[in-house]
C-alpha cells in the first residue's frame, strides 16, 4: 500500500505539489524562454562586431571555446557551442571569420559585417511546448492555486544562458516520479486495472479522495473491461486511468517532456546529467522481477512479442511514449492495438494473437503502475497499448 508515502487524498498534498514543486519548474522554463526572447532582441539587425564592443559578455558567447579550426571552430563543450546548439544563437558564418583571421586581422575587425544567427533548436521547440502544458494547468486551476512567478534572468555575465539552464534541470529533476512521490501517482493511475488500483491505492476510491482529486483536476474513468456478462467480474479487471485533456493527464505529459530533456545529447556535453528514465528503469527492473513469476507468464510475454506491430511503434498514435522506450530500449518496446472478444483479448499485427483477458492484464498491472506500460482505449472494445520488457532477464 502507498497510502501513507503518498497522500494523494490530502488537499495539502496538491497544494504543495501545484505551489511549490511544479511551480518552481514553470518559473523556470517561462523564466529562460523570455530571458531567450530579450537575447534575441538585443542581437537583431546588429553585427558581431558591434555587440562585442558592446560588452565583453558577447564576445564569450560568440567566441567562447573557438579554435580557429576550420574543420572545427569550436570545442567540444565551448561555451559558444553551447549558445549555438542549446539557445539557437550564434555567428552566422564562422569560416569566414577563420579565413579573415588567417590574413592577420583582429578578431572584432574579422567579425565585421558578419551578422548574428538566430534558429529555433530542439531545446528550445521542447520547452515551449513544455511551457504550453503548464500554462494549461495553470489556467485550469486558476481558482484554486495563484500561477507562479516568472523567475528574473538578467544577462550580467558569459554564463547567464547556461545559469537558466541549469534551473531548469534542477527543477525539472524535482518532478520526475524517481524522486516525487505525487508525481509518480500521476504516472501510475495513467492507466492502471481496478484490482491493483485497489491494492496500491485502498483510498483512491473513497468518495473524499475523489472530491479532492476532482477538485484539482485529476480524473479518472473506466477505459477497458472484458466483455463478459458477470457486471461483478467485468468492474473487478476493469482498467481505469486519467480522462483525456484533465489536468492529470496535462501532468503525465509535463513529466515525460522533462524525461526527454535529460535524453538530449546537446545538454550532456555541458552538464554532467544522467538520462533519468533509463535510470528509472534501471532502479525498477529489480522490482518487476520481484513482483511477476516470469515463468508463470511465459506464454502471455511470447504472444505480447509477437502480437506487437511495429507501423504502430512508429505511428503518432503511440500517445506520448517517453523517447527512452525507443532510443534504450528499441528492441524491446512493444505495442499496438487490440481487441476484447469476451474474456479474451486479440492483438493485431501481422499474425493476430490471442490472451486471455485477465493474464494479459495481470501481466500488465505492475508494469502500468510503474508508468512502463499503458492501455488506452479507442472504442468500447478496441484499445491500444504499450509494454516495455528487457527488464525480465537476468
Amino acid at each position: 500500500m502507498y497510502d501513507d508515502l503518498i497522500k494523494y487524498y490530502e488537499d495539502e498534498t496538491w497544494k504543495k505539489y501545484f505551489g511549490v514543486d511544479l511551480a518552481e519548474l514553470y518559473s523556470c522554463v517561462e523564466g529562460f524562454l523570455i530571458l531567450r526572447d530579450q537575447l534575441i532582441q538585443q542581437v537583431a539587425d546588429k553585427t558581431i562586431d558591434e555587440l562585442m564592443k558592446e560588452s565583453s559578455i558577447y564576445k564569450d558567447m560568440f567566441f567562447g571555446g573557438f579554435t580557429g579550426d576550420e574543420s572545427e571552430p569550436l570545442s567540444e563543450n565551448a561555451l559558444a557551442k553551447f549558445y549555438k546548439e542549446c539557445i539557437g544563437v550564434g555567428v552566422e558564418n564562422l569560416p569566414v571569420v577563420i579565413s579573415r583571421l588567417k590574413e592577420g586581422l583582429t578578431l572584432e575587425s574579422a567579425a565585421e559585417d558578419i551578422r548574428c544567427e538566430v534558429k529555433d533548436v530542439p531545446l528550445v521547440e521542447r520547452l515551449r511546448k513544455l511551457s504550453s502544458k503548464l500554462k494549461s494547468v495553470y489556467k485550469s486551476l486558476k481558482s484554486l492555486v495563484d500561477e507562479p512567478k516568472v523567475r528574473e534572468y538578467k544577462m550580467d555575465s558569459s554564463f547567464f544562458g547556461v545559469e537558466a539552464l541549469k534551473d531548469i534541470l534542477n527543477a525539472g529533476k524535482k518532478i520526475l516520479p524517481l524522486y516525487n512521490p505525487v508525481s509518480f501517482f500521476i504516472t501510475s493511475i495513467y492507466s492502471i486495472s481496478s484490482f491493483y488500483a485497489k491494492e496500491a491505492y485502498p483510498k483512491l476510491f473513497e468518495e473524499n479522495t475523489k472530491n479532492v482529486l476532482d477538485r484539482y483536476g485529476i480524473r479518472l474513468r473506466k477505459l477497458l473491461e472484458p466483455d463478459l456478462p458477470d457486471e461483478k467480474i467485468k468492474r473487478e479487471r476493469e482498467i481505469i486511468g486519467l480522462v483525456k485533456g484533465c489536468v492529470g493527464y496535462f501532468l503525465r505529459e509535463i513529466i515525460l517532456d522533462v524525461y526527454s530533456l535529460f535524453q538530449l545529447d546537446n545538454l550532456r556535453k555541458f552538464f554532467k546529467i544522467e538520462d533519468e528514465f533509463a535510470k528509472f528503469v534501471e532502479i525498477n527492473a529489480g522490482k518487476l522481477r520481484e513482483s511477476i513469476v516470469i515463468d508463470q507468464f511465459s506464454e502471455v510475454i511470447k504472444r505480447i512479442k509477437d502480437g506487437s506491430s511495429r507501423d504502430y511503434l512508429d505511428s503518432e498514435e503511440r500517445c506520448k511514449v517517453p523517447e527512452g522506450f525507443k532510443v534504450y530500449y528499441p528492441r524491446d518496446y512493444y505495442g499496438g492495438r487490440g481487441i476484447v472478444e469476451g474474456g479474451n483479448v486479440k492483438l493485431e499485427a501481422r499474425v493476430e494473437r490471442k490472451l486471455n483477458y485477465t493474464e494479459f492484464v495481470a501481466f500488465l498491472s505492475p508494469i502500468m503502475f510503474l508508468g512502463l506500460a499503458h492501455i488506452r482505449p479507442v472504442s468500447q472494445n478496441e484499445f491500444y497499448w504499450v509494454c516495455l520488457l528487457g527488464w525480465e532477464g537476468e
